[in-house]
């Protein structure tokens, strides 16, 4: 019986086989070694949604990195830390240790995995990132205090005078970059120590007196606890001084403006920060970067029982949900 050789045998057939599986062996090869992005969300809460949907947006639309061995960034896997049971946190972590980059979303989800040595570390929306590895890098949660001051200046034109109380053990570097940084516009910054919730009333008294045109709520756990808050809303209505927050969860509780992140796009920012490193940069190579844009959301229901006149151009959004009389 005739027996047919192998094709692989042929000296014509070879050649053109090669062409045709080599290309894909070169794609299986570099997604190999590319490997696995694990995207972990701490939970559903909203701003980790929406920079989940910027980071996801931007993966989708990168294009293939330059170089032969650059083919594809490789798959993405996102995971929500919340949804996760108790019993699968090992081997969560095994798959995470295994991951050519991990990015993470929110505090819970650094905090799982501080103790990553090796695998590269993105982290967004965490203000708790702080002496980390080497093998971390991400988004400082912080608008710098010079280009809030920029915006209140935008927002509010006929507003000259700003104060703010502050924890030195807190915030004290914050009030430093504000002072070092002030926007010429801004002719006062009076800002008041208070190092316990005790003082937070006499200490909103003076700045009463000092007739201040709008409050600066910094981002210190002192002053922005539920009874602190109370106080400045009483002190906001009392006085016609409207509150700006670095947060637009305090509009709800009588602020008037929030200058916070633009949330879809940090996760871009992070995105692109990722690709960098799946093309070969290291994490200590990827400095820690700072929110390339912000947001203002106004309530003008607020602004307009204070008398204070806003510059509609500077608004991004209008607070639509319930302010707290």
């Amino acid at each position: 019986m005739h027996m047919s050789r192998p094709l692989i045998r042929h000296g014509k057939t070879t050649p053109a086989l090669m062409i045709l599986f080599l290309p894909l062996l070169t794609l299986l090869l570099t997604t190999t070694a590319w490997g696995e992005c694990i995207l972990l969300q701490s939970s559903a809460l909203k701003p980790y949604e929406e920079a989940r949907q910027g980071f996801e947006q931007a993966w989708t639309a990168k294009q293939p990195l330059a170089g032969p061995k650059s083919i594809t960034i490789g798959t993405l896997t996102h995971l929500l830390l919340s949804e996760q049971p108790e019993e699968s946190m090992n081997s969560l972590k095994k798959q995470l240790q295994n991951a050519r980059l991990v990015v993470v979303i929110g505090d819970p989800a650094l905090n799982f995995v501080r103790d990553l040595q090796q695998t590269p570390v993105l982290y967004l929306l965490a203000p708790s990132a702080e002496k980390l590895p080497a093998n971390f890098t991400g988004i400082d949660i912080r608008i710098l205090p010079s280009r809030q001051l920029e915006a209140m200046s935008r927002l509010m034109p006929k507003v000259h005078r700003i104060g703010a109380l502050y924890n030195p053990a807190q915030s004290g570097h914050w009030v430093q970059e504000a002072l070092t940084n002030q926007v010429s516009s801004m002719e006062t910054l009076l800002f008041k120590k208070v190092a316990t919730p005790s003082l937070v009333p006499e200490a909103l008294k003076n700045l009463g007196n000092n007739t201040i045109d709008a409050y600066w709520l910094l981002p210190d756990e002192l002053v922005t606890n539920p009874q602190a808050m109370e106080q400045l809303r009483e002190f906001s209505i009392a006085n016609h001084i409207p509150i700006v927050s670095f947060s637009d969860k305090y509009l709800k509780a009588g602020a008037a403006a929030a200058i916070t992140f633009d949330m879809t796009d940090m996760g871009k920012q992070a995105a692109d920060m990722a690709t960098r490193i799946l093309a070969g940069e290291k994490p200590s190579e990827v400095p820690v970067e700072t929110p390339r844009r912000q947001r203002v959301i106004v309530n003008t229901t607020v602004f307009r029982r204070m008398g204070v006149e806003i510059n509609e151009k500077a608004v991004d959004e209008i607070y639509s949900g319930e302010t707290q009389p």
